[in-house]
């Protein structure tokens, strides 16, 4: 494992990026979903880095598309069959990485997270069983008692690995942050500044990734598919027993100024509240009494599948970013590609 970064304030110098891959040599025409998305735009760079052609699904309505200008963009709805079955037919791989994060209810989160999949499944069977397919899933899928989005990932997932007659392979990331981030980048900034927020649970361990391992993982995955079919991986960025949260301190902090444990029972609160005005709004509401429970889960370690190392000895993929590091790349990083700087 590679040494940890430290204190934030450590003079250590920066992990070099991963490099693309170029060992495999068929370059793939890659089905990816989610590519204008967070993780999706970082997929799609390394792919296109690594001599790749990527074909990416972008929702009809879409009006903005900041993809790289040598993606090919296909019009279509995931909950379209013959869309999707009419992009498969050009691909030579998929990478299904699109999903909801925020939902009111069951339903919002089943509509992405399990019809989606269900339609690529069924597409896939139609057009080329034999297409190796990608399900980029989520840590929450190990704790389906949680929420609605983790019970809908667990879903999802459980719609592909059932159906042998596929090659799939399953991915579930822990929290993943990086250059493109808006979910933890306020919380990490904080951190960084020695403002150290805690959500209900001071005895909480917590697994991260940076999102430039996370797409090279899916690099590697192509290289590597079909030694990786039917197995679900939990990746992460290789601390085995993960953070608590005096390390995270110990990682990001550059000085300590103010520690706040938010009492459980006023999450709970705030989440019943910002679902009530998120509804009256009709908007879907990040924080909810679902995403209360998860931030209160006491371990959010890997557990029930194979991890960073299996798939590192499968795929010769190894993290480059440790917490502390990541997180100053995360703040020292202007732009994500050139492309979007217009």
């Amino acid at each position: 494992m590679a040494e940890h970064s430290g204190s934030g304030a450590s003079l250590l110098p920066e992990p070099p990026r991963p490099e693309p891959l170029r060992t495999e040599v068929k370059s793939h025409r890659v089905l990816l979903t989610g590519a204008t998305g967070f993780i999706g735009r970082h997929v799609e760079r390394q792919l296109l880095d690594a001599g790749h052609q990527v074909l990416a699904i972008v929702r009809p309505e879409r009006t903005s598309i900041p993809l790289d200008p040598r993606t090919s963009v296909i019009r279509a709805s995931l909950l379209d069959p013959v869309g999707i079955g009419t992009a498969l037919a050009q691909a030579t791989a998929v990478i299904h990485l699109a999903g909801a994060v925020r939902g009111a209810t069951a339903g919002e989160f089943s509509a992405v997270n399990v019809d989606g999949v269900r339609v690529m499944r069924d597409a896939i069977l139609d057009t080329n069983p034999d297409l190796p397919v990608l399900l980029m899933s989520s840590l929450a899928a190990s704790f389906p008692e949680l929420s609605e989005y983790s019970a809908s990932k667990r879903a999802g997932e459980d719609l592909l690995t059932a159906d042998v007659r596929l090659r799939w392979t399953v991915i579930r990331p822990p929290a993943v942050y990086g250059p493109g981030d808006k979910e933890l980048r306020l919380l990490l900034n904080l951190l960084r500044r020695g403002v150290i927020i805690i959500p209900g649970n001071p005895e909480q361990r917590l697994s991260f990734i940076h999102v430039t391992d996370l797409a090279a993982a899916c690099v590697h995955w192509l290289t590597h598919h079909q030694i990786l079919a039917h197995r679900v991986f939990s990746i992460d960025d290789g601390r085995a027993d993960g953070y608590d949260w005096p390390a995270i301190e110990s990682e990001v902090c550059e000085r300590h100024l103010l520690k706040v444990v938010i009492p459980p029972g006023l999450l709970r609160v705030l989440g019943r509240v910002n679902g009530w005005v998120a509804d009256r709004l009709d908007q879907a509401p990040m924080f909810s009494p679902g995403k209360v429970r998860e931030l209160m889960n006491p371990s959010w370690i890997a557990r029930d599948t194979e991890g960073t190392q299996a798939f590192a000895a499968a795929t010769g993929w190894h993290p480059a970013w440790q917490l502390g590091h990541g997180v100053r790349q995360t703040f020292e990083s202007t732009s994500l590609m050139p492309h979007e700087r217009r």
